[in-house]
């Protein structure tokens, strides 16, 4: 009976491991879906400000001073991209790296999901051919007094 316990003690805390990785990789999912809203709000305000810089060159209403401005706001929203891919890339690997350690935590508590079943049958089969003995015992104990 101690073994039953030990191995649902060892699968408790299986199951509380495998519970903290899934809480892990579906808030590790959350802010990558926050990170490419980031980064989908970037992208859009680039091809807006594109569209508006095209729009300026083209109404030559666009002195020195104007071009500047809007070649540093290209640039600073270029950065701001690229450091929002990279976040994502390094969030995606971190996430890569979750997953890989909840398929181990899922096959950890299923290994100790098997061997708690083993021992239970193996308890199960020793207390039958106990009751089965102690059956014998009786009847032929019965049929001995018979005699």
């Amino acid at each position: 009976m101690s073994k039953i316990r030990t191995v649902s003690r060892v699968l408790g805390i299986k199951d509380r491991k495998k519970e903290e990785i899934e809480n892990e990789v579906r808030q590790l999912r959350g802010q990558i879906r926050e990170l490419e809203a980031e980064l989908a709000s970037l992208e859009k305000r680039f091809s807006e400000t594109a569209a508006e810089f095209e729009e300026k060159q083209k109404s030559s209403d666009l002195d020195v001073h104007r071009l500047e401005l809007f070649y540093n706001y290209f640039a600073k929203l270029d950065e701001d991209m690229n450091a929002q891919k990279k976040e994502i890339i390094r969030r995606l690997s971190e996430l890569s790296g979750r997953q890989e350690a909840l398929i181990e935590a899922y096959k950890e508590k299923k290994l100790f999901e098997i061997l708690k079943d083993r021992i239970v049958k193996e308890d199960s089969a020793e207390k039958d051919r106990a009751d089965q003995k102690e059956q014998d015992f009786l009847h032929l104990a019965k049929r001995q007094r018979e005699r």
